[in-house]
């Protein structure tokens, strides 16, 4: 058997010119995967979604971009688990209208109309911009997920609210333009993680009161806490529990805050991922509790 000690630790194409020498036998190693053909990609680093993006560009059409839920990985945007954490979803890759659309294993080929000033180039790859990418997810996202896709994109500032709607007003009457509109008036950029968001923008499409992100709560000159969604007029605070709060020292932070915040008059409601996967029980008990804590 022909030696596989030396090759190409990228994405590349079978052709002699992106293989550097190796040989069919070479090829034919399982050192290497198929991502699609014509195509081999480093047997490790099957489970990155990353090099996957990159083995579908690495043979894709001339002004070929990652688009819609390839390019919110690329820019590492929340998506729902579903789609997320599914590394063998196909990648989106789109080709301007009137350009053959890539058609092979593993992408799922686009013709999009792609006006240059929606594309950019990041961490080495073609990819539709932050705005672009979130009105495109609109198509495949609840409002729900694409809140909370947003919100990153403000937090980070990959992108401010005037990009946004000024992409929503170019999007007009395009697929997945409805779920984006109806998204834009509740993101926030103080929203700090993904759950945060989710819970947010299920209170409020339910009728809830808007609540404050990451409310810093200071009574008599001393701070108390910061809240991940507080309803300050009636006292009521919501807080998310991701994995982060199962250390023990932070548990123990978490829980003697906590007391503080109630020993002050405060109805805290403590809500993990059990919750927000049944999100009509979610609202009926914060409906529940700032029913039972009325506005002062």
């Amino acid at each position: 058997m022909a030696s596989t000690s030396s090759g190409p630790d990228r994405p590349f194409t079978t052709t002699a010119a992106g293989v550097a020498g190796l040989t069919p036998a070479q090829l034919r190693h399982p050192r290497f995967v198929r991502p699609s053909r014509g195509v081999r990609l480093p047997a490790g680093s099957v489970a990155s979604a990353g090099l996957l993006s990159e083995a579908a560009l690495v043979v894709a059409p001339e002004h070929a971009t990652l688009c819609d839920v390839a390019a919110a990985r690329h820019w590492a945007l929340p998506l729902p688990p579903w789609i997320g954490l599914n590394v063998d979803r196909p990648i989106a890759v789109a080709v301007p209208r009137g350009r053959v659309r890539q058609r092979r294993t593993g992408v799922r080929g686009r013709r999009l109309e792609l006006p240059g000033d929606h594309l950019v180039t990041f961490h080495g790859l073609a990819v539709t911009t932050p705005a672009r990418t979130w009105v495109d997810c609109g198509e495949f996202l609840p409002v729900p997920h694409l809140v909370a896709m947003g919100d990153a994109i403000l937090r980070r500032r990959l992108a401010d609210q005037a990009q946004l709607d000024a992409m929503l007003r170019w999007a007009r009457g395009r697929r997945g333009v409805v779920a984006a509109r109806t998204a834009r008036p509740l993101l926030d950029p103080r929203s700090e993680s993904a759950p945060e968001s989710l819970v947010r923008c299920h209170m409020v499409l339910a009728g809830l009161p808007r609540p404050v992100c990451n409310l810093d709560i200071v009574e008599d000159g001393e701070w108390l806490a910061r809240a991940d969604l507080a309803w300050p007029d009636q006292r009521v605070i919501v807080e998310y529990d991701g994995n982060v709060h199962l250390d023990e020292a932070r548990r123990r932070a978490d829980a003697a805050r906590r007391n503080l915040l109630q020993d002050r008059g405060w109805l805290v409601i403590v809500l993990t991922a059990r919750d927000l996967a049944h999100p009509h029980q979610m609202v009926a008990l914060v409906r529940s509790a700032l029913r039972s804590h009325p506005a002062r």
